[in-house]
């Protein structure tokens, strides 16, 4: 589309030149707060999403005339000012965003407190003297001034060796044991959401304590089912200040994994007790303090006082969930929960239940009819399956060459709306990708789920923490009746040998496997830190009606009290924010 303006080139092909207009008359109208000009550089229905940079939260605001009033109010609280290309990263650039060709533009800028980044998308417009409006708008905090990320030109020159003699182990098991002090922050659980938020915390000057319950770091993954891979590719699941090998494959083994996170603790220098039990804590609102009740590995209880505690006990979910199933109690032979079924050449010839159709079920089914186990699955809801060819196609930004900086940046630009319409737009390719596997499974009785708003998995992942299966091999199984498929209401009950079904039939079964997920971080927050506190925090994940997360990596309702969820894009992307949150609120940054 070209346009000539007087005085103007044309600008058609020049995304940049575009981008830098705008930007300083946006920067001219935000400095003297002229409402009119401002108003002037947005469409009207355009979004607005703001992460730490002008209040100490994540806000989605929408539309027009409210951004403006918010931008010109905040910027002059907050600070907000000199936005500028940030030149480190891509250049400005046409994309599609929520079916629009917009220019992308990555911005730099400053606060009273701090340097942020941000993403405008311009899309050009009919008429008018401003052929380019925003159409979305994102600031984010990314640094506090005099509390930089010991990283790259902040990185220290040396290990700091306070005793003759010491070295570098030996300097990080000395300051790992707390003798004579308090960690500020303790984080309970140290999988990828701990390490990372350690991680953080620790690069900002941050004493920081992780406490896990297993024997060793990464035992979550070493101990769950034998044939256990991610399903994420490599390139989409790095970590916080490093990158795996270059020769590690695409999709991670559990152990392989296992063992990463037992490297990324050491070679963060990160201070993990395992073997210890976290038993729950109280709050001093006078002290500002916790009393946290630990559980040593030798029996011995030692209490900490940290000011802040972060939960990190679970991707999104923590404690099994065991559903009520009419007369299991009589069933005589195995009852047990997918995550604590190790498929061996044992099975071979055993007949199993498998209750649940989202990835665990699908996973278990699987590795128990590869070993020789007749299985049937008991669907209790409609389930999201995408084969993993497509589903990993969410993550194309990361295959586009950026770094994992500006794909952190970018990857937090969108408002629900405009991240809906993606997620639409994903599964729909999906299904068309998986059109003859999904009418195979139709066919077989399966119950398909659209996933939450129609966004398909990941949809229903942000959502609620499940109810999607992406294919490895599952599913054709279950086309043509390798493993069998029941629904859960044709189920009578239970009974000493099986599941009777409503039809009189039997389902025969050695084991009833319950892959029925986990509480979500309710439960543990209910259990640790007791009802009032619980009720305070309210509920954990899924869009709350401003389209945020809820209580995710932001405030929860409880001082002192941080959820550090997702999985490893989430959780390395969020993980920043939140640490920025908490050293603002130690260093006296933030009013608690």
């Amino acid at each position: 589309m070209n346009r000539h303006i007087a005085g103007q080139v044309d600008e058609a092909n020049q995304p940049g030149a575009i981008a830098e207009r705008w930007l300083a008359d946006f920067s001219r109208a935000l400095d003297t707060g002229d409402l009119e000009a401002l108003a002037d550089l947005f469409i009207e229905d355009a979004y607005w999403r703001d992460l730490l940079a002008c209040q100490w939260d994540f806000r989605s605001i929408k539309g027009r005339e409210l951004i403006c009033a918010r931008l010109v109010n905040e910027a002059s609280q907050s600070g907000l000012r000199e936005f500028a290309v940030d030149h480190r990263y891509s250049p400005p650039h046409w994309e599609t965003r929520a079916g629009k060709r917009v220019i992308e533009v990555i911005v730099a800028f400053s606060t009273g407190i701090g340097t942020g980044n941000g993403v405008v998308r311009l899309e050009p417009v009919e008429g008018g003297q401003r052929p380019y409006r925003a159409m979305g708008l994102m600031t984010s905090l990314q640094g506090l001034n005099g509390y930089p990320e010991a990283v790259d030109d902040n990185r220290r020159e040396r290990v700091a060796v306070r005793n003759p003699g010491e070295n570098w182990i030996d300097q990080i098991e000395r300051s790992g044991r707390f003798d004579g002090e308090e960690p500020e922050v303790m984080v309970v659980g140290a999988g990828h959401s701990g390490l990372m938020i350690a991680a953080r915390l620790q690069a900002m000057g941050v004493r920081t304590l992780v406490v896990e319950k297993s024997p060793r770091v990464g035992d979550i993954w070493r101990n769950r089912y034998h044939t256990l891979q991610l399903h994420n590719e490599i390139f989409t699941i790095d970590f916080p200040y490093t990158s795996f090998p270059r020769n590690w494959p695409v999709y991670l083994p559990k152990d392989m994994y296992a063992a990463w996170l037992e490297f990324y603790a050491t070679a963060m220098e990160l201070a993990v007790w395992t073997s210890v039990g976290f038993a729950g804590a109280t709050y001093d609102e006078d002290d500002g303090r916790w009393t946290a009740q630990l559980t040593m590995a030798d029996g011995s209880t030692r209490p900490i006082r940290p000011r802040h505690i972060v939960l990190a006990t679970g991707g999104v979910s923590g404690r099994k969930f065991y559903p009520k199933l009419p007369g299991l109690q009589s069933f005589a032979g195995t009852v047990a929960h997918s995550a604590d079924v190790r498929p061996t050449d044992e099975y071979r010839g055993r007949k199993a239940i498998v209750v649940g159709t989202s990835t665990s079920g699908h996973d278990v089914a699987l590795e128990l009819h590869q070993r020789g186990c007749d299985v049937t699955m008991v669907q209790r809801g409609p389930t999201n399956v995408i084969s993993i060819e497509p589903a990993n196609t969410i993550y194309a930004l990361y295959k586009e060459g950026r770094s994992i900086d500006e794909v952190d940046i970018v990857s937090i630009a969108s408002d629900l709306p405009t991240t809906m319409y993606a997620f639409r737009e994903f599964a729909r390719r999906g299904e068309r990708h998986d059109s003859d596997l999904l009418e195979g499974l139709r066919k077989v009785g399966f119950r398909l789920d659209p996933g939450y708003m129609e966004g398909g998995y990941f949809a229903n992942y942000l959502n609620r923490g499940g109810g999607y299966y992406i294919d490895v091999g599952a599913s054709p199984h279950l086309v043509d009746g390798r493993i069998k498929l029941a629904q859960n209401d044709e189920v009578e009950r239970y009974e000493a040998n099986g599941a009777r079904l409503r039809d009189g039939s039997l389902i025969e079964a050695d084991i009833v496997v319950l892959a029925t997920g986990y509480l979500n971080q309710e439960a543990d927050i209910d259990a640790y830190f007791g009802p009032a506190i619980a009720k305070r925090v309210g509920k954990v994940w899924g869009w709350d009606e401003a389209g945020e997360l809820r209580r995710a990596w932001r405030p929860t309702g409880q001082r002192g009290l941080w959820l550090q969820l997702g999985g490893v894009p989430q959780s390395r992307t969020y993980s920043k924010l939140l640490a920025l949150q908490i050293v603002a609120e130690l260093r006296g940054i933030k009013d608690c």
